[in-house]
């Protein structure tokens, strides 16, 4: 009966999280913020209760890769943009009621991020303590005891601060702890990418990235926004570029999602099917750079030293004998690459069909701000098979090249197996 109440179990969360992996129009629009992109504030982990282990196995080592938590816009470009374009606008009487009040917000929030270009928010910070809170809270038996903590980041200032929200909240749980943090640039080969290893364009390349133009141009259609903002939008054609203004006003509009103190919205001036036609576009363009989309080049190696990082160091841990806790805090530009080369279900199956490409991979599902991969190892007694588990964004998730008969666990020497045939692109 206990087996048959395990497997009902375990089929429920598979169940869900298949569900989960498919993207519709209806979902986007049911949350809104979703079409970011990557500006998606992080959501709460929608699985509460995780699969038990199996019968003898307990948790020993966590590897935990990161990405910085919410964050300012990297430069604040896109608000001088649309600050100066409405200015413009606004001198020679031709702002609507609307435009006026858009300028206002904008005004609000650019100086609220003023010299913050590209730096960890309020939220951010927060992001971070409570996904560490879970962590304890889920893997007590673990990270209760006195336990050793390697702790590096990118030397990017957000990502410093992430790690120290992070590793402060670990030790207000657990004072024993020895939580050794850095950042430095001698380990960022093994925290980040490594960009002098992106590949050469591939024939078909040149081909994606022009569809993948043709569609952002076209999901920038600026009339009905301009229409909205602007008194007489005939009057400004030749010197105002709606098409420019309207990007610049969607990335200031996701990024207010982070920044949420400041109680101002501009999503609400775009219409649902403008900001998923123009996610779309970004969508499209994060999967064909990262190697992800058929044909496109393996720009995902630039994670390699990363992913040999993680495999040494789970070794290492394994032949020791100890329970440890490994922390990287990097940036989405690692996330992504990384959940494809580990096989995560979530960033497998891009088509060539870029139209139709959303519905197999959605980076907000991916690389939301806090994003993080948690591979959890677990061992029994008088056994050498180590088991691991695979968490994205604190959901279980699978590797659909991998058989297993304890999925969501995995035999850790089956996943090394994996790990070396993308490796080698086989």
């Amino acid at each position: 009966m206990k087996i048959n109440k395990l497997l009902l179990v375990a089929f429920s969360v598979v169940m869900t999280l298949d569900a989960s992996a498919q993207t519709t129009r209806n979902e986007m629009r049911k949350d809104i913020y979703r079409t970011g992109s990557n500006y998606f504030a992080y959501p709460e982990p929608r699985q509460q209760n995780l699969t038990p282990s199996p019968k003898g196995y307990e948790p020993f080592y966590i590897f935990h890769y990161a990405r910085h938590g919410s964050r300012y816009m990297s430069n604040n470009s896109y608000y001088e943009t649309a600050i100066n374009m409405l200015d413009s606008a606004k001198n020679v009487g031709l702002l609507s009621e609307k435009g006026n009040e858009v300028l206002g917000k904008l005004r609000i929030g650019y100086a609220d991020a003023w010299h913050r270009d590209g730096d960890l928010t309020a939220l951010g910070g927060r992001q971070h303590r409570e996904i560490a809170q879970r962590m304890m809270k889920r893997f007590n038996t673990l990270l209760s005891q006195p336990l050793y903590v390697d702790a590096k980041s990118s030397t990017s200032r957000r990502c410093m601060l992430s790690m120290f929200n992070f590793c402060t909240e670990l030790q207000s749980l657990n004072p024993s702890l020895d939580i050794q943090m850095d950042a430095s640039k001698r380990d960022m080969k093994f925290v980040v990418e490594d960009l002098s290893r992106k590949p050469k364009p591939t024939p078909q390349s040149d081909a994606l990235w022009k569809q993948a133009g043709e569609w952002f141009e076209r999901a920038h259609d600026p009339r009905r926004l301009m229409a909205s903002l602007l008194t007489d939008t005939s009057r400004v054609s030749l010197s105002f570029s709606g098409r420019i203004l309207m990007e610049a006003l969607y990335n200031v509009a996701q990024d207010l999602q982070n920044v949420p103190e400041l109680n101002i919205s501009l999503i609400e001036i775009f219409t649902p099917d403008e900001l998923f036609n123009m996610w779309q576009g970004y969508n499209m363009s994060w999967l064909i750079d990262t190697g992800l989309v058929p044909g496109s080049a393996p720009y995902y190696h630039i994670i390699d030293e990363v992913v040999d990082s993680i495999v040494a160091n789970a070794d290492r841990v394994i032949k020791e004998g100890k329970s440890k806790l490994t922390l990287r805090f990097s940036h989405d530009s690692s996330v992504l690459p990384l959940a494809y080369f580990l096989g995560l279900k979530e960033a497998m199956g891009a088509t060539e069909n870029l139209s139709s490409l959303y519905k197999h991979i959605s980076i907000d599902k991916i690389i939301p701000m806090a994003a993080n991969i948690q591979i959890v190892f677990y061992r029994k007694n008088n056994s050498d098979d180590i088991l691991v588990k695979f968490l994205l964004n604190e959901n279980e998730t699978s590797i659909p090249a991998l058989k297993s008969d304890i999925t969501p666990y995995y035999h850790w020497e089956d996943v090394k197996s994996h790990i070396q045939k993308v490796r080698m692109n086989l």
